[in-house]
């Protein structure tokens, strides 16, 4: 009864090992009756069927991690499926961090489930999956542009993988979220020259990953990108698939930028602490 947090993470091999061990995953069932449970972490988990997951999802929760759950004995989510879950995330009134990573969540589905978070929500992930055109990869900028419409506190948005997002969504985001500070957009359709007109956007960003793999940027487009960061005097640290984008900065704005890494870094460590619902939490948001 006194349990506050639960994380339990897979690596991607042994998911069949853990439903033999926790009756096809539905030991669980027990979370959604502890009074005091404010996290609940279950990464890279296969289920039989949606219900073994909404069984186990408390209504108090503050923050939830579903990333890379599989469904069935093919790994794949059907849409009623997805419809189940998100009729479900939709009574959980209390989150302030959701991360659902490679489930195909829909432009639609992110209409009808955001607008019951009544803007508390702090930190959302809607990473797709790797792969071009890959159909578990739905969201699109109208989906985006929702969360911009329904969660202008918000201040990390992750929509790596989802190569149907672009420009539209991300400038969205930065025009209307004014306390935004994470966009993950690696694996979109966003580009130097987008990055480049989000960046002299007003905005209070930390930090923007964007980019493919295997692409590298010319001489002219890594000064395009360092001019941009210079335009928000250092503090927007700009990463690709390679890593931390290297710049040549004057001396206040590499101050500016290491500044922002330490805050980055403070945030990612709270993340993975099982007591930290809001990985932001200390920094004034």
């Amino acid at each position: 009864a006194d349990l506050v947090a639960f994380v339990f993470h897979l690596d991607d091999c042994c998911w069949e090992e853990i439903k033999a061990l926790t009756d096809r995953c539905r030991a669980f069932a027990p979370l959604a009756r502890m009074p005091n449970l404010k996290k609940l972490s279950l990464s890279n988990f296969g289920f039989d069927d949606v219900e073994t997951i909404t069984m186990c999802l408390n209504p108090g929760l503050e923050s939830l991690c579903l990333d890379h759950a599989a469904m069935g004995f093919e790994r794949k989510w059907s849409n009623s499926q997805v419809d189940a879950l998100v009729g479900k995330l939709s009574q959980l009134s209390h989150l302030v961090s959701l991360s659902l990573s490679d489930i195909p969540i829909t432009d639609t589905h992110v209409r009808r489930l955001l607008p019951r978070f009544n803007n508390q929500l702090k930190c959302l992930h809607l990473c797709g999956d790797y792969g071009y055109g890959n159909p578990r990869c739905p969201l699109t900028d109208d989906g985006v542009k929702a969360i911009a419409e329904y969660c202008p506190s918000i201040l990390t948005v992750d929509v790596d993988y989802q190569d149907k997002v672009g420009f539209s969504g991300i400038l969205a985001l930065v025009q209307n979220c004014p306390n935004l500070l994470e966009i993950g957009a690696c694996g979109t359709s966003l580009g130097v020259e987008d990055v480049s007109s989000i960046l002299r956007v007003p905005n209070k960003l930390l930090i923007l990953s964007f980019g493919k793999i295997g692409h590298s940027h010319s001489s002219t487009e890594k000064v395009r990108l360092q001019n941009a960061v210079m335009s928000t005097k250092g503090r927007v640290v700009v990463c690709t698939m390679s890593g931390l984008m290297k710049m040549n900065l004057p001396p206040e704005h590499k101050a500016n930028q290491d500044d922002s890494m330490a805050k980055i870094e403070r945030a990612h460590e709270q993340q993975r602490d099982p007591m930290v619902c809001n990985k932001w939490d200390g920094e004034g948001w």
